[in-house]
């Protein structure tokens, strides 16, 4: 049976100085986090909340929630009510990053909004449906709390991408309310965590037309020329040996190939690095091969690792630095004609020219690097990736 997972929690904050009071959002977004800390001590924490030209957030999440207080504090003087849009779409890249490197987390993502909040624009709402609908197995989920805010068509978008991932939204009058219902989060998120996980390895389930997307997101290890210690073998050897791009460990290629057995994300040959957890990639093909050969000895394959002590991992990896404070434009804005000077490095620079004759621009996602673009696009100006047209 699958154990709770802990969480990982961003909150986005688009609320508008001089509209609503910020001290009092202040304590009950303390107070929330210090309940999730009594009840998971391996809980993490972000924020992004917005400046005029963008919005900020700690470059890492963190275990010490006085450091997401500290940030919004900081920079109170400067903070305005926040584009909801591109903050769900920066708060599911930043989850994204995360997911790729550390196993068994779910992810929740908290919205405060008031009547200040910019209403998101209709052309964003299929994006932003794209991305939830890829990670919400992860599992990921988004609550949104609006205070004294009543507009039935903005409702009406926000319980559609809440409801594509099992959250809800929450409408209150008064500040006042405020902490009941971070308090009623708190505490029940756990029930909410649907079991995507089917068995002890906590593999999650991914629809097929999904799959690449995880796919895309895992590293290829790279390729050894000479023989090095196996990590998982302990053999040093002439058989095919990678190397970790994340965490440098060395294994031989076919011990990853059986060690994905027990440790993949629901893709078989899509696993995480038995030393540090990023998402590592094997050719399918060899993997089945692999598994298939009954002369492999699996007997020296090492265990799964039992993260029963996340906790001491992610305090680990935490920094003894407060996580600095990352400033970027709007990741809502259309990559502009300025990217596509990239001819020199592509075969086919026509693949760059922007097709203006379609009928319909629609907004879409590079399945590769995530950068918002539009459908006129063959390659994305941003990571130069193919764009696969979609079938009607």
């Amino acid at each position: 049976m699958a154990k709770p997972q802990s969480e990982d929690i961003l909150i986005l904050n688009t609320l508008t100085p001089g509209i609503t009071a910020m001290k009092p959002i202040y304590d009950a977004i303390s107070m929330f986090c210090q309940i999730k800390k009594s009840l998971d001590k391996s809980c993490r924490f972000n924020i992004v909340f917005f400046q005029d030209d963008g919005p900020n957030y700690l470059e890492n999440f963190t275990l010490n929630p006085e450091y997401i207080i500290n940030a919004i504090q900081t920079l109170e003087p400067v903070i305005v009510g926040g584009n909801i849009g591109g903050g769900i779409f920066l708060a599911i890249s930043i989850i994204i990053d995360v997911f790729k490197k550390v196993s068994e987390k779910s992810f929740r993502l908290i919205i405060l909004t008031d009547s200040g909040s910019p209403k998101i624009s209709r052309l964003y709402i299929p994006v932003l449906e794209t991305m939830i609908y890829q990670i919400r197995n992860m599992p990921f989920f988004i609550d949104i709390i609006r205070i004294d805010a009543r507009d039935e068509e903005e409702d009406a978008k926000l319980m559609r991408l809440a409801a594509l991932c099992n959250g809800k939204i929450y409408h209150i009058v008064e500040i006042s309310s405020l902490p009941s219902i971070l308090e009623i989060l708190a505490s029940n998120s756990q029930k909410y965590i649907k079991k995507t996980n089917s068995n002890k390895y906590n593999r999650i389930s991914i629809p097929l037309d999904n799959q690449q997307f995880y796919i895309n997101l895992a590293d290829e290890p790279i390729e050894l020329k000479k023989p090095e210690t196996c990590s998982i073998c302990f053999e040093k050897d002439y058989n095919a040996a990678l190397k970790c791009p994340n965490c440098g460990i060395v294994a031989h290629k076919i011990c990853w190939a059986l060690w994905s057995e027990d440790s993949n994300i629901g893709i078989p040959y899509v696993f995480r690095c038995h030393n540090c957890y990023n998402l590592i990639k094997l050719d399918e093909k060899f993997v089945e091969k692999v598994k298939l050969a009954q002369q492999v000895k699996k007997a020296k394959i090492l265990p799964q690792k039992d993260i029963s002590s996340i906790k001491k991992y992610l305090e680990k990896i935490e920094h003894e630095e407060p996580p600095k404070i990352v400033h970027i434009d709007d990741p809502m804005g259309i990559p502009s004609e300025e990217f596509v000077e990239t001819e020199k490095f592509i075969e086919n620079p026509e693949d760059f020219i922007v097709d203006d004759s379609l009928e319909e621009v629609k907004f879409i996602l590079c399945p590769h690097c995530f950068k918002m673009i539009t459908n006129q696009y063959k390659r994305c100006p941003n990571c130069h990736h193919l764009i696969e047209k979609q079938k009607e």
